[in-house]
Formats: structure tokens, sequence, C-alpha cells
């Protein structure tokens, strides 16, 4: 990757808000940083390996996923491009991976080196900011995570839920997939299918295409859903 491409990813990931291309250009005179590439579903790093940079994903896509005692797993995160890789993780008393991170797509990710990330830090409050912003709203997205599932306990109560939350203009698609929405619920993903269909067979949900539906709302409102 050409680095002024590089510069211009930067414009648009949170962690860079409020910098211009020309102070991003400083910024990475001053640091030392590294790309890697990674091939679908590579595992790129295991529950309690050492975080040791600050790293963002450029691109591509990759899941935080947990195994349970019984082998199955679940999907703890799913981590789009310019996203801040397990921020809230990377200072304190154990900085380690909580999770399994793997890639779902070919990704491409920056390693940025911590201790001069601190430095550039301090002499610059707007990266300070920007990077609690970053703590502050993956600390929010795990809140809401674990409310999610401890207030909606049937997979109806979880589908619902979701629809609502993500509907935008009476579309919904199921992201990013049936299985991976799945692990993320804690369910089966023929359980999840079989929901989804129940809904379609309602006429709640009427599909358009593979994994977005429409939804009607006055079905919803007669089934007092």
């Amino acid at each position: 990757m050409k680095l002024i491409e590089l510069y211009k990813i930067m414009l648009k990931i949170p962690l860079f808000k409020g910098l211009s291309i020309n102070e991003i250009k400083d910024f990475f005179q001053k640091i030392n940083f590294q790309i890697k590439n990674y091939e679908k579903n590579e595992s790129i790093f295991f529950r309690g390996d050492p975080i040791e940079h600050i790293i963002i994903i450029l691109e591509g896509a990759s899941k935080g996923e947990m195994q349970k005692f019984d082998g199955a797993s679940i999907t703890i995160d799913y981590i789009k491009p310019y996203q801040l890789i397990a921020p809230a993780f990377i200072f304190g008393d154990i900085k380690i991976f909580p999770v399994d991170l793997i890639s779902v797509e070919k990704s491409k990710f920056l390693f940025l080196n911590k201790k001069d990330f601190v430095e550039i830090m301090q002499e610059d409050k707007r990266l300070l900011l920007n990077f609690l912003d970053e703590i502050s709203n993956k600390g929010q997205l795990l809140s809401k995570r674990i409310w999610f599932n401890f207030v909606n306990k049937t997979i109806n109560e979880k589908v619902m839920s979701y629809i609502k939350e993500n509907q935008k203009n009476g579309i919904i698609s199921f992201k990013p997939n049936i299985s991976e929405l799945a692990k993320k619920f804690e369910v089966t993903r023929p359980s999840l299918s079989r929901e989804i269909s129940v809904l379609c067979d309602k006429k709640v949900l009427i599909k358009l295409q593979n994994n977005k539906y429409k939804i009607d709302f006055s079905k919803l409102k007669d089934l007092n859903i």
C-alpha cells in the first residue's frame, strides 16, 4: 500500500477525526508502524495473546469469537474497516486479547507502536480524546450486548428486538449473515432460520433478496409485537 493511500484511509478512521492529511503524514513520520495482510478464515490472534500494538482494521472484516466448553463458538463482535481492535484492553493490568480474532474476509491490518502512540497522544489532545471516545463507545456496545441477551430470553424476542433496532426505512438485513448472527444471539443457526421463516409465514417479513426483508408493520401491530 502506498503511503498516500494510507493517509487517505486515516481520514475515515474515528481515531484520527479532526486531523488533516498533512497532520496524518506528520503522525506517520513520528511512529513505527506495520501493515499485515490476512487471508479469509485466518486466525489473527488467540484469546490470551498479549496486545502489544494499537491495531486498526483497514480492509476486509474480522470477528471476535469465544469458544465454549462444549466446543461451540459465540461471536462476540463483528469488526469492520476503520475500527480499533480491542481498545479497552490495550492498557491496564491485563493487556491480552479477551477473545479469538478471526478474519472473515481477506483483510488488512495496521499495527502502530504503542509507546510511540502514547507520546504522540500527549502532544495532540485530539488523538487522546478520540482514543477515549473509542474506549467509551466499545464499552457502551458491550453493555448493550449484555443487556440485549439478558432481557431477550427467547429467540423470537431476540429477533424482534434486532429487527426494531436495526431496520432502516422498513427494510431489515440480518448482518453479517444468519450463521454469525445466530452465534451472537447464542442460538443455533437452524433455530434462527426457523424463527425468520415463521415471521415470513405470518407475512411480518417479506423476502426481497438473500438475507434482506421488507417489514410489514401492520402485521407487527396485529400480532401485538
